[in-house]
């Protein structure tokens, strides 16, 4: 129960503060206090008084019997499990899914279960330094104390339940240089491999939210970047990438089976391991667009203009003959071969990472220049298309876009990350990169209104393969079939039939099996 004077902390860690100090008698004889804690125990709680009767020296390790303790005085019943390793004496048997909630970043007074040489150990929290928890509890150095220990011992950290969820984890300042869970929890929001160690990557994916969110672009992770990243992560739990996990799965193992995942690119090779996945996923989220009339969609699947100095469509309009694919009708056909088109750009321009920044040799810096993304786009293209201003507004508000896909296989790089200018320019690249389906829809309708906005374009450089469209197709199909069936149980074995057989005989009779002689 929590302290009416210290709403944030708990009792039962009010507790052990109040009898810090206690050590053991040295030699045979015991603190009696130590006893006495075993006493209160057995007296609150009379199905554990046999159990406490166990514990007659304080020679004994007292750990769990200081945690029990102060958890009783706190209202909390200690673990009590149904065999004696699943008891409070028993240090590891504090980590009790059963009992408590297992944590992934400490609370003051949360119970930290750890490893150490000659058995566990269990202690409760009182606050980080570095890479090492400071904790209070028992039989520290033969004491009740506070005692440093290495993070990377603890094996669990756990809130009791009967004292309902946890409160909010308190945060402490990040930056360059620290680890642990919540560096990790940091990662995951941001989009970049959790490692829990805050290093380069991290303090580039830092300062490119930062940039993007309008805040101090200093790198490192205070109260108003906390603000802002956790309102990213609702954003992201709350909201979906418009696609089933199955029809997801399906998509991907048919691009791993598929042709088009070992095509050699000119100058590029062959695409990351889950760039031809995440562009066949983006084009199936599109094509549930296009049947609900999405005006994106619609702009994207338009038929081929003839205008050919804004339509990419029509200015590769003699290479789509040449693979036999017309985009004179409005509809999936034409936004096949959009789709086509884009999976050859992709490679061209950023080699198929979702992460590439502006070319860093160009002097286009500016929010509104700077290029980002697959498809190297930047938001000045904002004008091609009133359509544009409300894809980067919906995608903010969820901005789910098959970043897991898109970055299979692929580490990011500190200058990927970064972002340059500020305003709706910088949050557009940091879009660009978090989410590769608003990267994917933006350049989709950019390439039917602004062609030139690309130079590879304009030099008909993008590839055009046959194998992609293919690909395209086939997803098509997919999504016509629907998700393919979850695997059914195994069936069961036929009954085992058992025979018996007489057999009299008045000589000697000789069996075999399988052409050798049983005896």
């Amino acid at each position: 129960m929590a302290s009416e004077g210290a709403a944030t902390t708990p009792e039962w860690l009010l507790a052990m503060r109040a009898i810090t100090g206690m050590t053991e008698e040295p030699g045979s004889g015991s603190n009696p206090k130590i006893l006495a804690m075993r006493d209160t125990i057995a007296q609150t709680y009379p199905d554990m008084a046999s159990y406490c009767a166990l514990y007659q020296t304080d020679a004994t390790p007292w750990c769990g019997l200081c945690v029990a303790y102060a958890m009783t005085m706190g209202g909390v019943r200690p673990v009590f499990g149904p065999t004696d390793t699943d008891r409070w004496m028993w240090a590891r048997a504090w980590d009790d899914d059963g009992w408590g909630y297992e944590l992934a970043t400490p609370r003051p007074g949360c119970v930290v279960v750890m490893e150490r040489e000659g058995g566990g150990h269990v202690t409760l929290y009182e606050r980080t330094e570095g890479s090492s928890y400071v904790c209070r509890g028992g039989n520290q150095s033969d004491a009740i104390n506070q005692s440093s220990y290495p993070i990377s011992k603890v094996v669990a950290l756990m809130w009791p339940k009967a004292e309902g969820p946890p409160p909010p984890a308190p945060r402490r300042e990040l930056a360059k240089g620290a680890s642990g869970p919540d560096v990790e929890f940091l990662q995951a929001a941001l989009g970049v491999p959790p490692d829990g160690e805050f290093g380069s990557i991290t303090e580039a994916a830092v300062k490119g939210f930062q940039c993007a969110c309008g805040l101090v672009v200093d790198g490192e992770v205070g109260p108003a970047t906390w603000e802002k990243v956790d309102a990213l992560v609702l954003r992201m739990e709350t909201g979906s990438d418009g696609l089933s996990e199955e029809l997801k799965h399906d998509i991907t193992e048919l691009a791993l089976e598929h042709p088009i995942q070992k095509f050699v690119w000119e100058d590029r090779g062959r695409s990351p391991s889950g760039y031809i996945a995440g562009m066949g996923q983006a084009y199936a989220l599109a094509l549930i667009w296009l049947a609900a009339d999405d005006p994106a969609a619609l702009e994207m699947a338009q038929a081929e203009s003839g205008e050919s100095e804004e339509d990419a469509l029509a200015w590769y309009a003699a290479e789509f003959a040449k693979l036999g694919m017309s985009n004179a009708v409005p509809g999936v056909d034409t936004l096949r071969g959009l789709f086509t088109l884009m999976i050859g750009l992709g490679m061209r321009e950023s080699s198929g990472k979702y992460y590439e920044g502006r070319d860093v040799s160009a002097t286009n810096t500016t929010s509104d220049t700077c290029e980002a993304g697959l498809f190297q786009m930047s938001w000045n293209m904002k004008t091609a298309s009133p359509i544009m201003p409300k894809l980067l507004e919906d995608f903010i508000a969820d901005p789910n876009g098959f970043l897991p896909i898109f970055s299979e296989g692929l580490t990011p790089t500190s200058a990927g990350l970064m972002n340059y200018g500020s305003g709706q320019g910088a949050l557009f690249q940091w879009m660009a990169k978090y989410s590769p389906a608003f990267c994917v829809m933006t350049a989709a309708v950019g390439l039917r209104t602004r062609r030139k906005h690309w130079g590879p374009i304009n030099r008909r450089e993008v590839e055009l393969v046959a194998e992609a469209a293919d690909y395209l197709a086939q997803v098509e199909e997919l999504m016509a079939e629907g998700p393919s069936p979850e695997p059914g149980p195994e069936p069961e074995p036929p009954p085992v039939e058992i025979a018996t057989v007489d057999i009299v005989t008045a000589g000697p009779v000789i069996v075999t099996v399988n052409g050798e002689p049983v005896v």
